[in-house]
């Protein structure tokens, strides 16, 4: 009897285990395996449909198409697929500030195989004003390219970039919506007097290897479908993210990333830039991450024309032509410029490499430079190209590089003059050290990047991003749901000391973190709270230096972190 008691009450310690952690994932990353199997009955439906207006795949259909990709692989076409509307996950404050939808749809009789329409507009292509415009039993219709996210969740590529066609058999104005039309063929050559269409510069782009940038900056010309830019990123930066397309094929798009506004100004208000409105861009383009198409960030680009007026009411001269100057020049140049600002002229610098503070990474490296061997760090080039054959920069040889100038301020507010992504002339080599393998270059995207090793625990997420200060894709950790706390175990490195960067949940007046070494608390930090920290999807926060923090731990060991209520980490990293 006493051992029917213990199996007994050893089940229901399981059963409340696993019910504490609010939205843990399933124990299996199955793809389109979306929704709970539990007592719902499933019928083997077959693949149906051929991906047409006329004949939607079925979500079996899809999810076939879908596990044919890698991982994180997107689909060359947009296609078709009908289903039945199984959850809704949006919510009212998602409607609003950026008017998509996130819903699960089924084939009728296979409740277990779903398929996510992610951030997806509504008929037209228009932004939804209300969450009940889709509801659970719903029959849909989406438009739009597909990819299995991280191998696991099969769904339409996000951002506005599909769209549902119909609800119900009902499109805008109770009718059905004509297909999109047809590929628009690409056109222009990238000149200020024939600019490239989307199309072209997705040619462009599609020839480069993955996070290359190309070698010279283009003109783009499309219509602007969305404006991603917030009230806050303007009065901070001045800068704006917009998509934009070719008039008549809304599946393909082109981000233009954190640009400035005509003649190079900082923009003032969101309503500069709105839904419709035609522009050509100018700046060096890239495959960001290799899924998403994009200008060079950080007001490297800037918009020429705005419905075919610049900033003076006319369409603005072509940069000027490019100026070789020393590195002292240069460097004088760069701090005449205003903090964050992009000389609009390119220069070619000739001068000595003094150190090398970064490994090799995708063809690029970053170093400082003087106009002597030993003149200390004038100029910096930040991810420059390595040439053709060279395995790596070395200290003390002689190099010419190209590029426009640009003034970081860094988060302890130190100024450093550098040309981002130079293309390099190597003129003399010199033997020198190789860049330590601890190095790591500075900049935002690798400040917010975690290299500290670490284990998820109970109630631990690290399948979600953040868009921070303007910076997207960035890894973030997050532990505790809104009913448990959560926990995370990392290695301490050799130095004993880390940084990283946390917020609390939104509304949820700050959070503790703790650092313990098994029962023991090592350290210890008060979480402010962030109002970006809310909700499943991509996470768009605002941090400052006052959401850094740096911690002293046992060199070596394995530390538990826990805390009393929801955090996000990122950019966790050694000291």
């Amino acid at each position: 009897m006493k051992n029917v008691f213990k199996l007994m009450l050893l089940a229901l310690v399981g059963a409340f285990a696993l019910a504490s952690c609010e939205d843990v994932p399933a124990p299996y990353p199955n793809p389109g395996n979306g929704g709970s199997t539990g007592t719902d009955s499933t019928t083997t439906i077959k693949p149906m449909g051929d991906g047409t207006l006329e004949n939607p795949y079925n979500v079996a259909a899809a999810l076939d198409l879908i596990n044919g990709l890698g991982a994180d692989t997107e689909s060359t076409e947009a296609i078709y697929i009908k289903g039945k509307v199984k959850t809704n996950n949006t919510d009212e404050a998602t409607i609003k500030q950026y008017g998509n939808m996130t819903i699960d749809i089924i084939d009728e009789g296979n409740p277990a195989k779903t398929f996510k329409a992610f951030q997806v507009y509504g008929p037209g292509k228009k932004k939804f004003t209300s969450v009940d415009q889709i509801k659970e039993g719903d029959e849909v219709v989406v438009y739009g390219k597909v990819v299995n996210f991280r191998g696991n969740t099969p769904e339409t590529v996000g951002r506005g970039q599909a769209y549902v066609v119909s609800i119900n058999g009902n499109g805008q104005g109770g009718d059905t919506p004509e297909p999109p039309s047809g590929d628009v063929k690409p056109a222009g050559n990238g000149t200020q007097e024939n600019p490239y269409n989307v199309a072209a510069v997705l040619k462009l782009i599609n020839s480069l290897e993955s996070g290359k940038e190309s070698a010279e900056a283009v003109y783009i010309k499309g219509k602007v479908v969305s404006n991603s830019t917030s009230d806050a990123t303007i009065q901070q930066y001045g800068n704006m993210t917009f998509d934009i397309i070719d008039e008549g094929n809304p599946s393909k798009t082109f981000k233009a990333f954190q640009v400035y506004g005509p003649d190079k100004k900082k923009f003032t208000a969101v309503d500069q830039i709105k839904e419709g409105d035609v522009v050509v861009v100018y700046g060096k383009v890239v495959n960001y991450m290799g899924n998403t198409p994009e200008t060079v960030g950080r007001g490297q680009a800037y918009v020429v024309s705005i419905n075919g007026k610049g900033g003076n009411g006319n369409t603005p001269e072509p940069p000027s032509n490019v100026k070789n100057v020393t590195c002292a020049q240069a460097a004088e140049l760069g701090n005449a410029l205003e903090v964050g600002g992009v000389s609009t002229d390119t220069y070619v610098v000739t001068g000595y490499i003094t150190d090398v503070y970064a490994t090799v990474s995708q063809g690029q490296q970053s170093f400082w430079m003087a106009d002597t061997k030993d003149g200390g760090k004038v100029l910096q080039a930040y991810w420059a190209n390595l040439p053709a054959g060279e395995e790596a920069f070395t200290v003390g040889s002689k190099v010419k590089i190209k590029g426009q100038l640009l003034k970081y301020q860094n988060k302890n507010n130190e100024i450093s003059i550098e040309i981002k992504n130079a293309d390099v002339e190597i003129l003399e080599k010199a033997e020198g050290e190789k860049p330590g393998e601890n190095d790591k270059p500075s900049g935002d995207a690798n400040e917010y990047t975690t290299t500290v090793s670490y284990t998820g625990g109970s109630c631990f997420y690290d399948d979600l991003t953040a868009t921070v200060n303007g910076t997207a894709g960035v890894k973030t950790l997050k532990i505790g749901t809104s009913k448990a706390p959560g926990d995370f175990t990392i290695t301490v490195p050799a130095s004993g000391k880390i940084s990283f960067y946390a917020v609390a949940w939104n509304k949820s007046g700050g959070a503790v973190a703790k650092f313990m070494d098994g029962d023991n608390e090592v350290a210890s930090v008060n979480v402010k709270e962030n109002s970006g920290a809310k909700g499943n999807e991509a996470y768009t926060l605002t941090v400052t230096d006052a959401d850094k923090y740096e911690v002293t731990l046992p060199a070596g060991k394995t530390i538990k972190v826990t805390a009393d209520k929801r955090i996000i980490f990122f950019g966790m990293q050694a000291k």
